[in-house]
């Protein structure tokens, strides 16, 4: 079963750099900035999620 599209952007930690560029087969460019980078596509959160040095940042709810 193929993994529904997220409905908001996925962040994740970088646990090796600080600062780097991450190029996807596409041609697109993205940051990681402070150890972080916020995915949208489900292209770049299929590409992190498959490298170990990037961790999912987990999604902290506000009571209602």
């Amino acid at each position: 079963m193929a993994k529904a599209e997220p409905k908001t952007p996925v962040v994740f930690r970088d646990t090796a750099y600080k600062s780097r560029s991450i190029v996807l087969a596409n041609g697109t460019t993205h940051r990681v900035l402070h150890g972080h980078i916020t995915a949208a596509s489900p292209e770049l959160i299929a590409h992190l999620d498959q490298h170990a040095e990037f961790q999912r940042v987990p999604v902290v709810r506000a009571a209602a």
